[in-house]
């Protein structure tokens, strides 16, 4: 038997590695992916980071654009080669036996099944765009399963060779571990910067946000007996916080008169409500006629504070528009009464909700409620 020369024992050993090296680098490719959604959700959910962030995301598309690379040319590369003259010339010298297995058929398959999830999943029909997307699942894991049976196929192939020809099959346990864990933790000192960044933005929005908060509570507990306000220290809130404001200590939400004041993540106010509980044993003017003083007194140290808000003539509205009043008092207690103005720069709603005569009870709670936001927010 001729010996072999250093490139046919190069070649043995690579096609015994390469098929292992790209199943790895295929697992890899949907681990990544993977790991992407709970890395984003940590940006998003625990360190609060603002809109989309890049960075990230594009260092995970590229290390998975490099595993598919890797599974391409390691797949590929021992699959053409075993087809080529020196290949068969090494196969025919001691006639090792080499399977070559006909997988059009479940490569046609699994396009099938993708074709059909695709079209699938554009019918009107929910429960056939559920079956597509289980199709395109099933279409996906097809495919991995004909890849796996191919590389298997070709390590097989490789390894037969190399017993035939003696040569030691190299040992890459090692190497496969590093390709496992390198891109991860790649990616995760990628976005570890990026969780940085944001949870700095963040404690700079909480502290911005709890200087506002304190601003407005120091300035209702003026005129407020009771004063409530989320605080941003205790649990950050990115859809925005509340301070409310009793103008009485027996008021609660559903009687007596209060304000409510809405703040984005930015602590600054973005929308004020003032609201008074309806007293039906009195008349429709005495009830108007309080929730105007009580409005009044509420907007009181509100009006010209020195405090960030979306626009200051959020602070200087607190009249009931006409429209309502005399719709009010044309009414009754058991009719509600809505009215908008579009008016810019803030817009302005104010609402009588209550019960029908019919439903109206001792647990029913009717209410005045003025509403004051900025128009374009």
């Amino acid at each position: 038997m001729r010996a072999l020369s250093e490139k046919e024992k190069k070649q043995i050993k690579r096609y015994c590695v390469y098929p292992k090296i790209a199943l790895r680098a295929l697992i890899m490719s949907f681990a990544l992916c993977a790991l992407i959604v709970p890395l984003e959700m940590i940006d998003d959910l625990v360190f609060h980071n603002d809109g989309f962030q890049p960075t990230g995301i594009n260092a995970g598309i590229a290390l998975v654009a490099l595993c598919v690379a890797v599974f391409c040319f390691c797949a590929l590369r021992p699959k053409f080669g075993m087809r080529g003259k020196q290949w068969l010339d090494l196969q025919n010298r001691l006639a090792v036996k080499q399977t070559q297995s006909d997988r059009s058929a479940q490569v046609a398959g699994v396009l099938a099944t993708q074709a059909a999830g695709r079209l699938l999943q554009k019918s009107d029909n929910k429960a056939a765009q559920a079956l597509g997307g289980a199709a395109q699942v099933a279409g996906a894991v097809g495919a991995v399963s004909t890849a796996a049976d191919m590389l298997s196929e070709s390590a097989n192939n490789a390894e037969a060779m190399a017993d035939a020809y003696g040569v030691p099959v190299p040992n890459i346990k090692k190497q496969l571990i590093a390709f496992s864990i390198v891109p991860v933790l790649v990616l995760i000192a990628i976005y570890i910067p990026q969780y940085a960044q944001g949870s700095q933005e963040a404690q700079e929005k909480i502290a911005l946000a709890a200087e506002q908060i304190d601003m407005a509570e120091n300035a209702l507990e003026q005129v407020c007996e009771r004063v409530s306000a989320d605080d941003p220290h205790e649990k950050y809130k990115d859809y925005g916080y509340h301070v409310r404001g009793y103008l009485r200590e027996g008021d609660y939400s559903w009687e007596g008169a209060y304000v409510y004041l809405t703040f984005d993540e930015y602590g600054t106010i973005t929308e004020i409500n003032y609201c008074e509980g309806v007293n039906i044993a009195a008349s429709l003017e005495e009830n108007l006629s309080q929730a105007e003083r009580d409005f009044q007194t509420l907007n009181a140290p509100l009006n010209g504070l020195n405090i960030s808000v979306a626009d200051p003539e959020l602070l200087a509205t607190s009249a009931i528009p006409v429209d309502f009043k005399e719709t009010f008092l044309a009414g009754s207690f058991y009719g509600g009464v809505r009215v908008y103005s579009n008016d810019t720069p803030v817009r302005v709603a104010c609402s009588f909700d209550t019960e029908s005569e019919e439903e109206f009870d001792e647990y029913s709670r009717p209410q005045i409620t003025l509403s004051v936001w900025k128009a374009n927010s």
